[in-house]
């Protein structure tokens, strides 16, 4: 399978679902937040909503594998006969491990700080904030660059639906809407939510 299709196809899909909760927020009238936003709330949010996931995603799939090319030739899809579940957990730790110590980071160090404080800085939940963060802050993501490196090396596929997977979870955490309070009050979902919560 071709890796770096199979990467891009995601994108569709991510885009499908963000739309998704974003008509939703919409038709309950919790997008547009008149009463809570500001012009400079717009110009943030469309400006790294667009760049993050048009520029420099794609920028940082191209740039990892040249690294890697660089540091071991050859090593195009050298670990593509893995089994999924390694597949999966190398991911889980390399790129949601990563991440999760990015963002405890950037609440420790003060630099750190100033390039994500815009993620923190709007004064309502909606989806519109998910990649409301510095360009920077994105693009020396830890996380963002073993992934590519780790879709080089073979991780294409099992890659596709843990992105997909967890931007879902990431998308649905910023939305105004209360999707999850149902599960969260059913007494056959809430233990399995429990987890997911925890998780």
């Amino acid at each position: 399978m071709d890796q770096t299709g199979a990467v891009q196809d995601y994108t569709l899909i991510i885009t499908a679902i963000f739309a998704g909760f974003a008509a939703v927020e919409l038709a309950l009238g919790r997008f547009l937040n008149r009463a809570e936003s500001a012009p400079k709330d717009v110009i943030i949010e469309l400006s790294a909503g667009l760049t993050i996931p048009l520029l420099i995603v794609p920028g940082v799939l191209y740039a990892s594998p040249l690294i890697v090319e660089a540091i071991a030739p050859n090593s195009a899809d050298v670990w593509v006969a893995w089994p999924v579940w390694s597949m999966a957990l190398v991911l889980v730790v390399a790129d949601d491990l990563t991440q999760y110590w990015w963002h405890r980071l950037s609440h420790t160090l003060p630099w750190l700080y100033a390039l994500h404080r815009a993620h923190h800085s709007a004064s309502y939940m909606s989806v519109r904030i998910v990649y409301r963060n510095s360009l920077v802050y994105y693009a020396l993501m830890p996380g963002l660059w073993l992934s590519a490196a780790l879709i080089h090396l073979g991780f294409g596929p099992v890659y596709v639906g843990y992105i997909v997977l967890k931007l879902t979870v990431i998308i649905g955490a910023h939305s105004s809407v209360p999707w999850d309070r149902p599960l969260l009050e059913n007494r056959f979902t809430r233990p399995l939510m429990w987890w997911v919560c925890r998780i």
